[in-house]
C-alpha cells in the first residue's frame, strides 16, 4: 500500500470516526480508542514524512501560501481532540480541554476543509478530490 493510499484510508476512517462520535455522543469506548490511535498514527506519519498534499498551481498565491497552514491547523485540531478524548478515556479531569467541544470544533474545521477542496475541484478543475477519494469512486467525479 502506498503512502497516498494509507493517508486516504486514514483520512476517511477518521472522518467516519468523528461522525460516529458526534452521533453517539462520544459514549462508545472502542470508537474513542480507535480515533485516538488513528490520529496518533496519522500524526506520527505526518511528523516523519511531512504533509502529503501540496497546493495546486491553479490556486492563487495567497491561497497557496495559506494551504500548508490550513492543513497544520487541521492536524493540530485533530491532535487536541485526540488528547481530550484520551484524557476522558483515562479518567483525567478536563479543566482546559473538553472532548465534546474539541470534537465539534474539529467537525466544523473539517467541514470547511471539505468545502474548500470541493470548491477547488469544481471551480478550478484541478482534480483536488481525485487525490483523496479512493480510485473506485473516481468515475463519479
Amino acid at each position: 500500500m502506498s503512502g497516498r493510499h494509507l493517508i486516504c484510508w486514514l483520512h476517511w476512517g477518521v472522518v467516519l470516526l468523528v461522525l460516529a462520535m458526534v452521533k453517539g455522543g462520544t459514549a462508545t469506548p472502542w470508537v474513542l480508542w480507535l480515533f485516538v490511535l488513528a490520529v496518533a498514527f496519522w500524526g506520527g506519519l505526518t511528523l516523519r514524512n511531512g504533509m502529503l498534499g501540496k497546493p495546486g498551481p491553479k490556486l492563487s498565491l495567497p491561497l497557496r501560501r495559506a494551504y500548508p497552514w490550513m492543513h497544520r491547523a487541521l492536524h493540530l485540531s485533530l491532535g487536541l481532540t485526540a488528547v481530550a478524548v484520551l484524557m476522558r478515556l483515562i479518567g483525567q479531569p478536563q479543566v482546559w480541554l473538553d472532548a465534546w467541544t474539541m470534537l465539534l470544533v474539529t467537525l466544523a474545521l473539517c467541514t470547511f476543509h471539505g468545502l474548500f477542496h470541493f470548491w477547488r475541484h469544481t471551480t478550478l478543475y484541478d482534480g483536488a478530490l481525485r487525490l483523496i477519494i479512493p480510485p473506485v469512486l473516481h468515475k463519479w467525479l
